[in-house]
């Protein structure tokens, strides 16, 4: 059985590594289509919602996400002194 704790390559990416992707696919999209704006239009004139989504979203923010639940919520709170003051 493995054990808990820290794993090689597990975690978020570093910043560094962050902005050398960023860095390539915006180098790539500028290549493919000229600019990074042409890119972005090609995603809008391409017919697939999901793809127009993401340019929106990326222009004026991802709209707050309504979340419902169903069931009670019954929450006990018992607070105990565990220490003393010194």
């Amino acid at each position: 059985m493995a054990n808990g704790g820290a794993r090689p390559g597990a975690g978020r990416k570093t910043k560094a590594e962050e902005d050398r992707v960023r860095n390539l696919a915006v180098k790539s999209i500028i290549s493919k289509y000229g600019s990074e704006e042409a890119g972005f239009k090609s995603l809008l004139e391409s017919g697939e919602p999901s793809l127009q989504k993401f340019v929106f979203e990326h222009a004026f923010g991802k709209p707050k996400e309504k979340v419902e639940h169903s069931g009670g919520m019954d929450i006990s709170w018992n607070e105990t002194k565990t220490y003393e003051a010194q």
